[in-house]
């Protein structure tokens, strides 16, 4: 069976500004094949089977379409393998080289190039002609170029405030009928706006985090997820809850993008081809205002930054009501009711009140401040105990950075032993091409490198695992563990240590009160994982 194979990839430069290119579209490249068959008597009547790979990089040989070729080829469904020109086959000079020298040949594969004019039936054996090592090694500084264009036509879209990135800030949506600009998406945008005016009536980051929990409001992420943000669909395996932190809130809170200027060119790939990039400063970025609808106005924006940024945070909240909707009968679990009018105000269980003698909820009558002392003298005491955990959690961070950083040295240095490997690899193989090399002696020494790459490989990749440990600790109990701190020394109860650390308070009989606390059970898991040897 005859594999026609055709491939074309904006990532490569294949596709011309208007993101068309006649000459290589994948119409042109069937055509062409197919002229090419119909003049070849030896390749008439034979079964033909298309493969495709459209908007796939030519640098590497993991595509769909190749990939499902191969395994034709591997069956042995499939013997023969015409591709327009070699740049479409791949653009990886040594890769190339390896199918068409080692690999095709091993597998008596007959591998045709149309504008090429090469076929590997007519192929001498010797070595590959100078012509096609010269084009290999063209289709490889090609595809190098080609992502330097690409960041140079980047540059001058930024400079016009358009944007290139794959997908809209959380809050927006990429408008269709404006290539690069940005609009208002209503319920993201929702929860883009609460945060700011959390921020701005006084709330932390931390604060604003666990309000956006309690209101299950989803994080940026999970949202995108859900409403196919992307524009495509994707298959995601059932992951863990992910929450609301103080990370993710001061991101949202420091973007400038939500009023309504285009922020690009915000961080600086430092090698080409690796995911290794750093910050841009400020004033190096590209900022164009008024490029779309704004979510919060520039002085909204300002005045949230000086909220955030200030330690002394407004309390949100009635002073005189801090325990407001969180009081409940004992008994049947139902929030009490509240006299705020009284001079002392009072708390009772509308059922005890009501069918006294009929039910075993208690028909007294709770003063808020007993309550709300005896509150406070329990929530001290969990608030030392988070303290402490903090505390712990701070050496595990330390303990957990330590790590990371020596395991990130480690990957560089072996990253730069591959380095060195695959560039030895490429000298052997340039040698064998120019037959200097035996074709037994390339093989036994192309086997060792292999060999040690793989080796290499296995340990960086041991290496990122060890770099990209976790805490042992769920960021919810960090967050909590992280903001006890701040009501350690108070002096009374507050709405904010409520609001942040109190589920519920159950009012039983006689007075007696259970404090159910946000998080038990993950601050206890948290405390024994840490204290495990």
């Amino acid at each position: 069976m005859i594999a026609t194979y055709q491939r074309i990839s904006r990532a490569d430069g294949d596709l011309g500004k208007d993101g068309k290119d006649k000459s290589n579209s994948i119409e042109n490249q069937k055509e062409l094949i197919q002229r090419y068959i119909s003049h070849k008597e030896s390749l008439q009547n034979l079964p033909v089977m298309d493969f495709v790979d459209d908007g796939y990089t030519g640098s590497n040989f993991d595509r769909p379409g190749f990939q499902k070729m191969m395994d034709g080829v591997r069956s042995g469904e499939i013997d023969t393998i015409i591709v327009k020109d070699l740049s479409r086959f791949g653009r990886d000079y040594i890769g190339v080289g390896e199918y068409m020298e080692q690999i095709f040949p091993l597998l008596g594969v007959r591998l045709i190039s149309v504008n090429d004019n090469y076929d590997s039936n007519n192929y001498n054996g010797a070595t590959l002609g100078m012509d096609l090592v010269v084009s290999n090694l063209v289709n490889t500084m090609y595809c190098r170029d080609a992502g330097k264009k690409l960041r140079t036509a980047n540059r001058v879209k930024w400079r016009k405030g358009i944007s290139t990135a794959s997908s809209a800030p959380f809050g927006y949506q990429f408008d269709p009928n404006k290539k690069g600009s940005y609009i208002i998406d209503p319920p993201a945008a929702k929860i883009v706006r609460r945060i700011f005016d959390l921020a701005i009536l006084g709330l932390g980051t931390r604060e604003i985090a666990m309000t956006l929990n309690d209101e299950n409001a989803p994080v940026p992420s999970v949202y995108n997820r859900e409403h196919k943000a992307y524009g495509k669909e994707t298959t995601y395996t059932i992951a863990p809850v992910i929450l609301w932190d103080s990370t993710r809130v001061w991101k949202i809170l420091t973007a400038y993008v939500y009023t309504g200027a285009m922020v690009l060119g915000k961080s600086q790939r430092l090698i080409s081809g690796k995911p290794i990039s750093r910050t841009v400063p400020k004033g190096q970025q590209y900022i164009t205002e008024g490029t779309h609808e704004a979510i919060v106005s520039r002085e909204e924006f300002e005045k949230a930054q000086l909220v955030i940024n200030n330690r002394n945070k407004v309390v949100m909240g009635s002073v005189d009501f801090p325990l407001k909707g969180k009081v409940r009968c004992g008994n049947c679990r139902r929030a009490m009711g509240y006299d705020y009018k009284q001079t002392s105000p009072i708390f009772w269980c509308r059922e005890g009140q009501e069918l006294i003698g009929q039910t075993k909820c208690s028909s007294e009558i709770f003063q808020a401040n007993d309550i709300e002392n005896a509150v406070f003298q329990v929530l001290k005491k969990e608030l030392s105990l988070l303290g402490s955990l903090y505390g712990d959690i701070k050496k595990e961070e330390q303990s957990l950075k330590e790590a990371s950083r020596k395991a990130s040295r480690r990957k560089t240095s072996m990253e730069q032993e591959l380095k060195n490997l695959k560039g030895e690899k490429m000298r052997m193989y340039e040698e064998y091409a120019a037959g200097t090399l035996s074709l037994d002696n390339y093989k036994n020494k192309k086997q060792e490198y292999d060999r040690k790459i793989a080796e290499v490989q296995d340990k960086i990749e041991q290496s990122k695992a060890e770099e990209a440990a976790q805490s042992v600790v769920p960021g919810t109990v960090r967050a909590a563990a992280e903001q006890a701190e701040n009501f350690l020394h108070g002096t009374r109860l507050t709405a904010s240590m409520v609001s942040a650390f109190i589920e519920n308070v159950y009012v039983h009989e006689g007075g007696r009160i259970v404090v159910q606390f946000k998080y038990e059970q993950s601050i206890q898991d948290a405390v024994r994982a840490l204290h495990t040897d």
